[in-house]
């Protein structure tokens, strides 16, 4: 894996087969009604932009398809076969997440916080570990390796070393991803990637982004950057008060008037240009 992508990824030219579908997904907290009957199918190969206005259910469903948060009804699928309801089982089986707010181990390394993502992979037996026999010692350094493949790819090799609170904030953020991939997931849900970048660094995570599916991980991204999603991704659905409004290709969803008003709060013939992004 290289150290850094450096140039844009092109959008796969073929959408593979179904990897993860949400099926009329809704849950309520109390009285209010969070989400209600919320679809979405993710394909390999694919990067879906999920978008809506504040308080509209987006990282609600992220916790709904990661197993934190269990739906009153409804169903998340990976493959066809019903996700449980745990976070840990979510993420063996495939399924991995970074946060809105960072959730790094402050006080851990970059490559420390690596390796909690890697645990999950390892398989030796509880004696082995108690005696550091052969094959712990073998998971270790295997485990190691592909830390530090993880963050030449992700670009920080030279943090290695680093505690977590002293990186800069927008490479925490490209830790936490590394994180996450070093569960080895099938599906990739990032939640606000670029909050607070600039915009050399969320040009930086875009091309990020294409280098991940390019692994042959699918991806789910949450953003208020309209621009970054329609330049990212190939289909973008958009929540309001956690309904699906519309779904679509990139351009279909930014030329849609129900998405204008829906974001800008005044009917489309009064905004100027009728578009978003």
């Amino acid at each position: 894996m290289s150290e850094q992508p450096t140039e844009d990824f092109a959008r796969p030219l073929v959408i593979g087969e179904p990897v993860l579908r949400a099926v009329a997904v809704t849950i309520r907290f109390g009285g209010l009604t969070a989400l209600k009957d919320v679809s979405f199918t993710l394909a390999e190969g694919q990067i879906i932009g999920l978008i809506g206005p504040n308080g509209a259910g987006k990282t609600t469903l992220f916790n709904c398809l990661t197993g934190l948060y269990s739906p009153a009804s409804g169903s998340v699928l990976l493959r066809g076969a019903q996700l449980p309801r745990d976070p840990a089982r979510v993420t063996e089986r495939g399924v991995a997440r970074t946060f809105q707010n960072i959730r790094l181990f402050p006080n851990m390394t970059a490559v420390e916080n690596v390796l909690v993502g890697r645990h999950i992979r390892m398989r030796q037996g509880v004696l082995s570990s108690l005696l550091h026999g052969p094959s712990f010692r073998r998971g270790e350094a295997e485990a190691a390796a592909r830390a530090s493949e993880l963050l030449a790819f992700v670009g920080l090799t030279r943090f290695s070393g680093e505690l977590a609170r002293n990186l800069p904030y927008g490479d925490q953020r490209r830790l936490e991803i590394a994180r996450a991939l070093a569960t080895d997931p099938a599906v990739l849900l990032l939640d606000e990637p670029t909050a607070g970048m600039n915009a050399q660094e969320t040009a930086a995570t875009r091309r990020l982004i294409f280098a991940i599916r390019d692994l042959g991980i699918s991806v789910v991204v949450i953003e208020h950057d309209t621009k970054f999603i329609f330049g990212l991704c190939d289909h973008v659905v958009v929540l309001v008060r956690g309904m699906v409004l519309t779904e679509g290709s990139p351009g279909e969803v930014r030329a849609d008037p129900r998405v204008i008003e829906a974001y800008l709060g005044a009917p489309p013939d009064q905004v100027r240009g009728g578009r978003l992004g």
